[in-house]
């Protein structure tokens, strides 16, 4: 979960088969204080457990982060997350809406997401890659895969 770059809108294919979801969100900055910014939350059916978000605020340099895609998709009807990353649906009559806590060393932010856009973009990638084959892709030996990548030199 690092810093990087971004991109309004919904969901469209962009180069190789990554899906993308581009929102106009909102950093909570206090109780009725919000920035607005630009959120594009990607999925590659190659690294099918993460979603790699990227925040470009109306000024300055655009962060991104990569997050577990179960742990972001649970969030929107539950709390999910613990340490660096946690998402909650908020309840009752803004029960549309998610928050997503990032913290790093750095710096930390709250971001509140709509979730129907969300969800629906969250049911795109389960029919791309279900949620059980992006389980697999998570709990294989990555000690070994490494090791066989570095033999193969």
């Amino acid at each position: 979960m690092s810093g990087e770059r971004l991109g309004h809108g919904g969901c469209r294919e962009v180069p190789k088969g990554v899906h993308a979801l581009a929102l106009d969100v909102h950093r909570v900055l206090g109780r009725t204080a919000r920035q607005p910014l630009r959120a594009e939350f990607r999925f590659d059916p190659a690294t099918p457990d993460l979603v790699t978000l990227t925040l470009t605020p109306p000024r300055g340099r655009a962060v991104t982060w990569r997050i577990g895609r179960g742990l972001l998709h649970r969030g929107l009807t539950e709390p999910s997350g613990e340490g660096d990353v946690r998402i909650w649906p908020l309840p009752g009559e803004r029960g549309a809406l998610a928050w997503l806590r990032l913290a790093s060393r750095e710096t930390g932010a709250v971001l509140e997401l709509p979730v129907g856009e969300l969800a629906a973009w969250f049911e795109e990638t389960d029919r791309l890659v279900p949620p059980e084959r992006a389980r697999e892709a998570a709990e294989r030996d990555w000690q070994a895969f490494l090791t066989e990548l570095r033999t193969d030199r």
